[in-house]
């Protein structure tokens, strides 16, 4: 009876340092929630091809105050899509480039804009430039700024282009949670201000 006592508890001890450890483990990745717009379908059979670039002076998002609360993060970005009704619906892991890539692919297509492949010349070039994005702590808050520059070119001619600023903070909270929200909040707002009816009106394209 003692020996399967004292198996079990080896196992339960077995079982709770392998559960810490994982609790413990520093997580890869930022959570970026975007808040989906509503189909609107205004831009309907339009086409363009779909870029996007990273000119950053800066690549690395985290300010060292922050960096100092992020041990193991790699760059990485764990996408969801989240819609008027709460419903959240996880895309997949990326880098930063790859989250831009797919977010406003979904912004277009809630538009009506079908977004071809690259090697269709015809259609316009829809290009996101990534000037800046950096995540930092200010006393009790997580602060996130961002900026980008939205253009539609034909025939490789500049037609028309927009730039959009933003910044978003939260009061800091235990863990990594109120940096989630911070980068999800300026992410689905700069994205979502971008009047990208407009864009297309500037060039001529409606």
């Amino acid at each position: 009876m003692d020996f399967h006592r004292h198996r079990w508890l080896r196992y339960a001890v077995v079982l709770g340092l392998l559960i810490l450890f994982v609790g413990c483990t520093p997580r890869t990745y930022l959570i970026v929630d975007y808040q989906v717009p509503g189909n609107s379908q205004d831009l309907q059979g339009q086409q363009v091809r779909l870029l996007v670039t990273d000119s950053r002076s800066d690549r690395y998002i985290l300010a060292p105050a922050a960096a100092r609360q992020f041990e193991g993060f790699q760059d990485r970005y764990s996408l969801a899509w989240v819609t008027a009704d709460k419903k959240r619906t996880v895309v997949g892991e990326h880098d930063l480039q790859g989250i831009f890539q797919a977010t406003f692919r979904k912004r277009l297509e809630t538009l009506g804009v079908t977004v071809v492949s690259e090697n269709q010349q015809a259609a316009p070039l829809f290009q996101v430039d990534l000037l800046s994005l950096k995540i930092d702590q200010d006393d009790h808050k997580w602060v996130a700024q961002m900026s980008y520059t939205a253009s539609l070119s034909r025939d490789h001619k500049h037609i028309a282009s927009e730039t959009v600023k933003g910044s978003a903070e939260r009061t800091k909270i235990i863990g990594r949670k109120g940096a989630d929200q911070t980068l999800s909040d300026i992410f689905s707002d700069i994205i979502n201000r971008l009047d990208i009816l407009n864009l297309f009106k500037k060039a001529e394209l409606i």
